[in-house]
């Protein structure tokens, strides 16, 4: 009995902590891998980096992305390199609207989301966008934080007034840390 009661306490706490470190994925991709690795993957995926574009921290990509060629931003951690946020920028010739991504999001994430319109001012790409939906998924139990996917309509970008972003809440503390550690 007691041996059944351990591995059954054992068997939980696995539960309990996977359920805790499940991280973003976009295509398939989990985000908790290193920029590089992540973009060899996408490579698999038939998109292509943009070296004139891309730095240490930022690798931009060009590919398609349900059914549209669209630009991906892909950001990491200063020190690890860890992958936090996938941005997909589509471009002024989409077919897609913005409440045409709203409803395809929504069929896949559900109707359970935050959204906010005429947007004047705000912290972050907040103060960028006019129109913007958040989704929070997978929220971690101890700390309250979720990962999130944001549907933008921008007003500063001139070729991408659309933007979905994918972004890992973990691996976006581990980013701020590493700034905030040379303070």
């Amino acid at each position: 009995m007691k041996k059944t009661l351990l591995a059954l306490a054992l068997f939980m706490a696995c539960l309990t902590g996977s359920a805790q470190t499940q991280h973003m994925k976009f295509l398939g991709i989990d985000l908790n891998c290193t920029i590089s690795t992540f973009t060899s993957k996408l490579k698999g995926k038939g998109f292509v980096q943009d070296m004139n574009n891309s730095h240490d921290n930022l690798v931009v990509a060009k590919g398609v992305f349900a059914g549209e060629r669209v630009k991906l931003e892909v950001k990491c951690a200063t020190k690890t390199h860890l992958v936090h946020t996938v941005n997909v920028c589509f471009n002024l010739s989409s077919s897609y609207t913005f409440e045409s991504l709203k409803t395809r999001l929504i069929d896949k994430y559900g109707a359970e989301f935050k959204e906010f319109k005429n947007v004047a001012e705000g912290e972050g790409f907040v103060k960028y966008a006019t129109d913007y939906i958040v989704w929070e998924l997978n929220p971690d139990e101890e700390f309250g934080e979720a990962n999130k996917i944001v549907l933008t309509k921008c007003n500063y970008r001139s070729t991408s007034p659309l933007v979905i972003s994918y972004i890992d809440n973990k691996n976006s503390k581990i980013d701020i840390q590493e700034i905030n550690s040379d303070f």
